[in-house]
């Protein structure tokens, strides 16, 4: 087995455990948070909620009609763009993840039909059409090779691509590192001048928008 392929299988088993107690991040749920997780968002997670809302903010626009949600984790973002009427891609390389969002889109009010699931490794992965945007949330902590992925992405969408990059700095940062290194999970971090450094290999540094938050990056990129 290569290292990308025992780095995929090592991502898929480490959020197919996690899954039940990740999806309770944005919503409880039947698994309710603790008081002590719930300080815990409060502190380091805001971050967390400021991407779902920027996300929400761009794919609200009428010119973006199909979206692409890679690393789709528990459906949060699937079912807010089901609720502003978009046509939905739902990809993740955990199972678990996939079925949490299946459950939580048959127990919604939306219409069911307008989302695919894609049970896959998004790099070996082909679409037979283009999306109007890209969502990558929480995708590039686990991606070894950052300007492969910036290249297909450009490939598979025509009109914008948002995505969330973790930062290098800070206790948070120290925390995951040892998290997942415990847990056998691979994860990667950037400065603001790595993340540049790959756009620009990428070849779309000047149609990229970076903003900067307390915990990353949320980068813009407008074909």
């Amino acid at each position: 087995m290569t290292k990308e392929n025992k780095d995929i299988e090592n991502i898929s088993h480490f959020f197919n455990d996690y899954s039940e107690g990740f999806s309770s991040i944005y919503e409880e749920d039947e698994h309710p948070r603790s008081a002590f997780n719930k300080f815990i968002d409060k502190i380091f997670r805001q971050s967390m909620n400021q991407r779902f809302d920027q996300t929400l903010e761009q794919t609200q626009k009428q010119e973006i009609n199909t979206v692409l949600d890679i690393g789709c984790g528990p459906g949060h973002f699937v079912l807010q763009m089901l609720k502003q009427g978009k046509s939905v891609t739902a990809l993740d390389v955990a199972e678990n993840m996939l079925e949490i969002t299946k459950a939580r889109v048959s127990k919604s009010n939306f219409d069911s039909s307008k989302v695919q699931y894609v049970l896959a490794d998004y790099m070996q992965h082909e679409f037979d059409e283009k999306h109007d945007a890209a969502v990558v949330m929480g995708f590039f902590d686990y991606v070894a090779e950052p300007v492969s992925v910036l290249k297909k992405l450009l490939r598979d969408v025509n009109k914008e691509i948002y995505i969330s990059v973790p930062n290098n700095k800070g206790i948070l940062a120290l925390q995951r590192r040892f998290r997942y290194w415990y847990n056998n999970c691979p994860l990667y971090l950037y400065s603001k001048k790595s993340l540049e450094s790959y756009l620009n290999e990428a070849g779309c540094l000047a149609q990229a928008e970076i903003r900067e938050s307390s915990r990353g990056f949320f980068v813009i990129i407008r074909k």
